[in-house]
């Protein structure tokens, strides 16, 4: 038996929000879905997640700025994803601490295959009956990411 992950997802459209958090629920993991930074902290304020998956492009918000609002609470392992990936998103992704960085449109293995190598690298990989307080990530300060 495998430990059940939490995955706060962050994505404006709301065809592509629904697909991707259908998409991993399949594959086993329980999603939290928002489509703006405002749903999202409020989200995060009474859920607790495992890890993030944040849209670049949000209404009124970067993923970034997010994702450091967020950490400012409780750190959290995070992939970002954009459509447009400029070099200059990719940067500033890998200079924030983000684990890895996807571009859209999405390839729903490469998700996957993200999604299992974050698992296995911040948790350790499938968990076995262990109780709630062992599953905090292990995180790294200047932990090299996955670009």
């Amino acid at each position: 038996m495998f430990q059940s992950f939490r995955i706060l997802l962050v994505e404006d459209d709301d065809g592509l929000r629904s697909c991707l958090g259908e998409f991993l629920a399949d594959n086993g993991w329980e999603v939290g879905e928002a489509g703006c930074g405002e749903e999202a902290r409020a989200l995060f304020r009474q859920q607790r997640f495992d890890f993030t998956i944040l849209d670049y492009h949000l209404p009124g918000i970067t993923g970034l700025e997010l994702f450091r609002q967020l950490a400012s609470h409780r750190r959290l392992p995070a992939i970002l994803m954009s459509g447009l990936a400029s070099t200059e998103e990719v940067l500033a992704a890998r200079d924030a601490g983000f684990y890895s960085f996807l571009r859209k449109p999405l390839e729903l293995s490469a998700l996957r295959t993200t999604v299992e190598n974050l698992i296995r690298s911040q948790f350790g990989g499938p968990l076995a009956n262990l109780p709630p307080d062992q599953l905090t990530p292990r995180l790294r300060p200047r932990q090299r990411p996955n670009f």
